[in-house]
């Protein structure tokens, strides 16, 4: 899933800045449309088969976005669906090296007791990375939930090969360790790689695969026979495919 960053400001600003014809020159959008075999999101299984689905607007270093994950297939009555409103702010702090900060809201519409209650239907995260343009892009990101009390911090390196045109091989290695009140702490990791098809200059889709491990058993969702959800690996080999655009 993704480096969610956020700022809730980012609309007040780009109206005001600059007249109408600058703003339609700056602003950028995005979407993405995607199915994956498992939903999992930092080292923990939420979905056995998911449709996931995003928007993004962009204007200047100001992002503001959503995103869903909708769960499918016989497991999706014990999952819980998620909606994220995400937004932040990203700037430059030398030749090399970039920075961002910002939050989420992560909502949960149908939270069921269990494993899975969080205490309430959503939670709010602040965040703030470092990006590093040099070999193997290198990043680092740390975040906090406040309803969680759950400290992240993540980091990852990325390579893109060209294997024809507009057809790349983009992989991926990330790290972390989580810190949480209650749930208690974990370290997981994922290795991902994905093949980019460039439909246009503004459509692209990829398939891809994905090694996820975890210090825990919180991978594979599974369903009781009580009808309640549960994970039960450390390790597990999932698979995605998307489409996305940009204008």
């Amino acid at each position: 899933m993704k480096n969610l960053i956020a700022g809730t400001t980012a609309l007040t600003l780009t109206m005001v800045m600059g007249g109408t014809s600058a703003w339609a020159e700056d602003i950028s959008v995005s979407t993405t449309a995607d199915i994956v075999s498992e939903y999992v999101f930092r080292g923990v299984s939420y979905q056995r088969g998911a449709v996931q689905t995003g928007a993004e607007l962009g204007y200047g270093n100001w992002t503001l976005g959503a995103w869903s994950s909708l769960a499918m297939g016989e497991t999706s009555s014990a999952a819980i669906d998620e909606i994220d409103v995400y937004g932040g702010y990203g700037f430059a702090l030398s030749d090399t090296i970039s920075g961002s900060t910002g939050f989420t809201i992560y909502h949960f519409p149908d939270t069921p007791g269990g494993l899975f209650d969080f205490g309430g239907a959503s939670s709010f995260e602040v965040n703030a990375g470092l990006d590093f343009d040099t070999v193997l892009a290198p990043s680092i990101y740390a975040y906090y939930d406040l309803d969680l009390e759950a400290f992240t911090l993540e980091g990852g390196v990325s390579h893109s090969l060209e294997l024809a045109e507009k057809t790349s091989l983009d992989l991926g290695l990330t790290a972390a360790f989580v810190t949480a009140d209650g749930p208690g702490d974990y370290e997981y990791g994922l290795a991902s790689a994905a093949i980019t098809q460039d439909i246009n200059d503004n459509v692209s889709a990829y398939v891809g695969a994905n090694y996820s491990i975890s210090s825990e058993d919180t991978l594979r969702f599974k369903v009781d026979g009580n009808g309640n959800g549960f994970t039960a690996k450390d390790n597990l080999l999932w698979v995605g495919a998307g489409i996305g655009t940009s204008f």
